[in-house]
């Protein structure tokens, strides 16, 4: 099945960023504030905790989290769930039962973990269909509308940017200014995602120092977000932006995509979500 890129619909998203219409969420700045998430989301409830204050905690341990918690005032629960599906119903199953309110962050109008919170509490963000795992349009929507970074900087830094051939490596290694380390652990999950048998590691610099950056490695590109590591195989990438760093690494990926890759999601992707007995409804 030939389908388009993920660098496709970075364009696109960028072009249509700034005409969506965005929901209105109840969430003030505060500590106690908390996002749940799973995949990138969980990443993307990261960079809604360093906006509004407060943790994120993902699908391997929210479960612990508010658990071994011996009191559940938080200023407000939010799950992030661009599908509104697979975790996500977890999620909000353990959340109604467990007697917290809480919001659903979602791009999909009939999110099937809807059924377990009130239709008030469902806060659905404009976005593109696109081929399952790729998720540029959903995510760079949720950020777009908490952050407002500058979309025109964006642009510019991918029209003037180098594309590097990634699978001249074998391992590709995201390391970023520790500010959006974040932006770096988003792009690394997004090589497993989306370019077959490349490896890849996201982390902020000064983790990065600690121990793999001391071997230097022909087959591994280290990819430098607003950071140098002073390694020979390094690829410079500077823009003072979350969404920025993100599309432009979505981008370069995106360029070193394969019909085979695309054909391998698809096809892995439906069989897992069968294994798993995920619910999304269609939202591609």
């Amino acid at each position: 099945m030939q389908t388009e890129t993920v660098d496709y619909y970075v364009i696109k998203t960028l072009d249509n960023l700034e005409n969506w219409k965005y929901p209105d969420l109840p969430i003030i700045h505060d500590n106690k504030n908390l996002f749940l998430g799973s995949g990138n989301a969980s990443n993307v409830a990261g960079i809604f905790a360093k906006k509004f204050g407060g943790n994120a905690v993902s699908v391997a341990n929210y479960r612990e989290y508010l658990s071994s918690r011996s009191d559940s005032d938080f200023a407000s629960v939010n799950i992030i769930n661009a599908s509104g599906g697979k975790d996500g119903v977890n999620m909000a199953s353990f959340l109604k039962q467990n007697g917290f309110n809480f919001n659903l962050l979602t791009c999909n109008p009939q999110p099937p973990a809807g059924e377990f919170l009130p239709k008030e509490n469902i806060f659905v963000f404009p976005s593109f269909i696109e081929p399952p795992t790729y998720n540029v349009s959903t995510y760079a929507s949720m950020i777009y509308s908490i952050m407002k970074e500058n979309v025109g900087d964006i642009k510019e830094t991918i029209k003037s940017m180098e594309t590097p051939d990634l699978r001249k490596y074998k391992f590709i290694f995201f390391i970023a200014e520790d500010k959006y380390e974040l932006p770096a652990i988003m792009a690394s999950r997004k090589i497993g995602e989306s370019l077959a048998g490349l490896g890849s590691a996201g982390e902020g610099i000064s983790t990065a120092m600690h121990g793999m950056l001391v071997h230097e490695n022909d087959s591994r590109l280290d990819f430098c977000m607003n950071c140098d590591t002073g390694t020979e195989n390094a690829y410079k990438l500077e823009i003072d932006s979350f969404l920025g760093l993100i599309m432009s690494a979505y981008y370069i990926i995106g360029k070193n995509q394969t019909a085979s890759d695309m054909e391998s999601i698809m096809k892995n992707y439906t069989s897992t979500a069968q294994k798993l007995g995920w619910k999304f409804n269609k939202i591609w």
